[in-house]
């Protein structure tokens, strides 16, 4: 089933973003609000069906869109009510939202699925009005070795993240960053949420 064969069965379709890989369409789809990412080019399709492997897995640790439905080029998950990070995070609501991405990070780690994109949370992350926050954009994810969400996003409170933070030690962080990247246990990652004065 590719998008074409469903597209008319659509309700009050739209385009709500494109890139080069994808372009992402929202409209309604029995009886369900549904986000569709569609490859824009057949070259795509793989990275597009790739993405639907990836949030079929982090699905069930309540990362990501949920999926709904898989084609042979495009996927649809429930449409996620969200602005982007950039957007909603300051001082005030930092530390929820950022409590919240390093827990997913590390479930990612812990299921080696490197999402690439951790660094630079600002454009492949939503939050709601609940402050409730979403990953999206698994295309360029990958399985494998070398996983690196929690380092990545360490990064990113290093060099940006650190102002929506209550001040903390920037050396004991790169220190305990250096550690993790080393040996991922649950021990190392709890040292980097008590560091930031984080709930475990």
């Amino acid at each position: 089933m590719k998008f074409e064969d469903i597209k008319d069965q659509i309700e009050s379709l739209e385009t709500v973003g494109k890139g080069w890989r994808g372009i992402v369409y929202r409209g309604k789809f029995k009886g369900k609000d549904l986000a569709f990412k569609v490859a824009s080019e057949e070259q795509f399709i793989p990275n597009i069906q790739k993405e639907g492997k990836i949030l079929k897995i982090v699905n069930q640790y309540g990362i990501g869109g949920k999926l709904f439905l898989t084609g042979e080029d495009f996927i649809a998950y429930q449409f996620i009510h969200g602005k982007p990070l950039k957007k909603v995070i300051n001082e005030k609501n930092g530390k929820i939202i950022i409590s919240q991405l390093l827990k997913q990070a590390r479930i990612l780690d812990r299921l080696r699925i490197n999402k690439e994109e951790m660094h630079r949370p600002y454009t492949n992350v939503l939050v709601d009005n609940s402050l409730n926050v979403y990953l999206i954009d698994f295309e360029r994810a990958r399985q494998g070795k070398n996983i690196q969400n929690v380092n990545q996003l360490l990064h990113f409170i290093l060099t940006e993240g650190y102002r929506y933070l209550p001040p903390f030690d920037r050396e004991k962080l790169i220190e305990l960053a250096k550690i993790y990247k080393k040996n991922k246990t649950e021990e190392n990652f709890k040292k980097i949420l008590s560091l930031l004065d984080i709930e475990d």
